[in-house]
């Protein structure tokens, strides 16, 4: 089986339980609800490493593909909300991302001893940097400073703060959480659960550039490294993609990210070909030809393109793979369609690890 494949299979599996579904919704059959989202969700956290839930409220049915900050799993979910069936696109709303403040979000708590605080228990303390575009924010609960355990605080700090703003946000205009034992003097503050709003007028009024979705911010990486090698992915000058850990991995001469897409029967690979200018020239060129490949493999939901490199000697096209298969078929039929322009390969990052 392809990711593909797993993926069409999965939306047959909801399609099957649609029904019941939505009827545990309307009679409020919580039991019934349960043990149809603990199958959906074991399918699939199988696929793709998220958490699937659904919102409590049968006439605007809701969904929602958890992923964390997980760029393997952000890239599998964005491709299951594209390939979700129309008659299951039109009668739900997806979330491929932690949208802000789910109902995940306003009934989560915190038992802290003998006492449990939502999200409307804490208050948000935020510093803006104008120069970055970014907040830094620390979140304070009565209870914390009950606790001991430093690092706790500061993970449940920025999962609460996931929670409120969802993914995308914290993403795109959170720097840096932290905790804090007591409200702090001469810092501005709100309800952790209106931090989206702030963050969101904000970037309206300071005019930030916007995201429609976490895979959307681009990471530039300049490695530090003798440039005179003229071997494959040695050579980068500068590189730019969307899933930062996959190119600190390939960097590093590690495996664990590609093993993990493995895991899951995808692919992470790239094409590459030798520059023909070496010149400027070479960086236009190289994104004219990104943007035509994917051009011709959105359609066909085989693969998309993730970031890329220039290098000094060749240049690359970083790919995830949903079906090897399908790829190397339409590959080939890009190749032989752009042989008098450029001379394409393909190579899988883990030949790299």
């Amino acid at each position: 089986m392809s990711l593909l494949e797993n993926i069409h299979a999965f939306w047959k599996r909801f399609a099957d339980e649609e029904s019941a579904l939505l009827e545990a919704l309307n009679t409020g059959s919580y039991e019934k609800l349960s043990e149809i989202l603990e199958a959906l969700n074991s399918e699939v956290f199988a696929i793709s490493g998220a958490h699937f839930f659904v919102e409590d409220r049968a006439q605007e049915p809701e969904m929602t593909f958890d992923t964390g900050p997980d760029k393997t799993s952000q890239l599998i979910c964005r491709k299951m909300k594209q390939l979700a069936p129309k008659s299951i696109a039109d009668r739900w709303i997806i979330n491929d991302t932690l949208a802000p403040l789910s109902q995940k979000a306003i009934e989560a708590s915190l038992q802290i001893k003998d006492h449990v605080y939502s999200l409307f228990d804490m208050t948000a303390f935020y510093t803006i940097d104008s120069v970055n575009h970014s907040f830094i924010v620390k979140v304070y609960c009565p209870g914390f400073s009950l606790i001991d355990n430093p690092e706790y605080k500061r993970e449940m700090s920025i999962y609460l703060v996931e929670l409120a703003i969802g993914e995308k946000e914290l993403e795109a205009y959170v720097s840096s959480v932290d905790f804090v034992n007591e409200p702090e003097e001469g810092v501005s503050f709100c309800n952790l659960t209106e931090l989206y709003e702030v963050i969101a007028d904000t970037v309206e009024k300071e005019n930030w550039k916007t995201y429609a979705h976490p895979l959307d911010i681009y990471t530039v990486f300049k490695p530090h490294q003798d440039f005179a090698s003229d071997s494959l992915r040695k050579d980068m000058k500068i590189i730019f993609t969307v899933h930062p850990p996959l190119i600190e991995e390939s960097l590093g001469s590690k495996g664990d990210v590609t093993l993990d897409l493995k895991d899951k029967d995808g692919e992470y690979g790239y094409i590459y070909y030798a520059n023909p200018f070496d010149t400027e020239n070479d960086a236009r060129f190289r994104q004219a030809l990104s943007s035509q490949i994917e051009t011709i493999l959105a359609p066909l939901h085989c693969a998309n393109v993730i970031g890329g490199a220039i290098g000094k000697s060749y240049s690359y096209i970083d790919l995830i793979l949903y079906d090897e298969n399908l790829f190397k078929k339409a590959f080939a039929q890009i190749q032989s369609q752009l042989k008098n322009k450029v001379d394409l390969h393909y190579r899988s990052f883990h030949q790299e690890a």
